[in-house]
């Protein structure tokens, strides 16, 4: 599995895993690299694993796999796709995670809400194959020149049937029976300006599992990592903290 380290690899580890499309989601979170060990897989389907279909089982066992080579617990921060992700990882192996951060997570699913998301991320995609709306969309999320013309390239790539399986990818309360019973800290967050299937995703993650707490930030939409980052930044470092 393809993925960007940053830090001091003897420094405490943070498996932080993006959304749909755009792997440097959280790129406005690098600089906490001077303070932890910052993993970024490439989720398959994006990035420089653009080339193949995203589907959720071999996602999951290529994550696994990589977050069980640290001989320790890590640190885990999942946005979007990667929330979800990280709340399958999280539920059925906590014994790899030392705290988890999922911002934006989807789990409450209806066939006509996931239809609607389908629509809206297919309609997103065929955009992202314009490269200079591709190109601004990763000026406008403060990504380096080369790193822009990744993001520009590996979009090219990306195909539909990834996209259809990123929003019907199995993952909700009623598959992960496990999530209740899970005792590792967890910090759930939504955007004021969300999906209310989204904002009801953490309130229900709280009610579920006492050691899960939530928060809803009023301003935000579906953009907590990059527009809010120096709040974003200021809770990791005060949560990862709290041991």
């Amino acid at each position: 599995m393809y993925f960007i380290e940053l830090g001091d690899r003897g420094a405490p580890t943070v498996i932080m895993l993006h959304g749909a499309f755009f792997v440097d989601a959280f790129g406005r979170q690098y600089p906490l690299s001077d303070r932890y060990h910052l993993v970024i897989p490439h989720i398959k389907g994006f990035g420089k694993a653009a080339k193949e279909t995203f589907e959720t089982g071999s996602a999951l066992e290529e994550l696994r796999e990589l977050v069980s080579q640290y001989d320790e617990p890590v640190y885990l921060i999942g946005f979007s796709l990667g929330a979800q992700l990280a709340f399958k990882l999280v539920s059925e192996n906590p014994e790899l995670f030392r705290k988890a951060i999922l911002v934006s997570p989807f789990l409450l699913k209806k066939d006509e809400i996931s239809e609607q998301v389908t629509d809206e991320n297919l309609k997103m995609l065929r955009s992202m194959k314009n490269r200079f709306f591709c190109h601004a969309i990763g000026l406008m999320n403060g990504l380096p020149k080369q790193s822009r013309a990744d993001f520009v390239a590996s979009m090219q790539q990306v195909l539909e049937e990834t996209v259809k399986n990123c929003v019907d990818n199995g993952i909700s309360f009623d598959t992960v029976d496990s999530y209740s019973a899970c005792n590792v800290p967890i910090l759930a967050l939504a955007g004021g300006k969300e999906q209310a299937e989204v904002k009801d995703s953490v309130k229900r993650m709280a009610e579920l599992n006492p050691r899960c707490r939530y928060e809803i930030w009023d301003k935000a939409k579906h953009n907590i990592p990059p527009v809010f980052a120096k709040r974003f930044n200021e809770m990791i470092l005060s949560f990862f903290s709290e041991d």
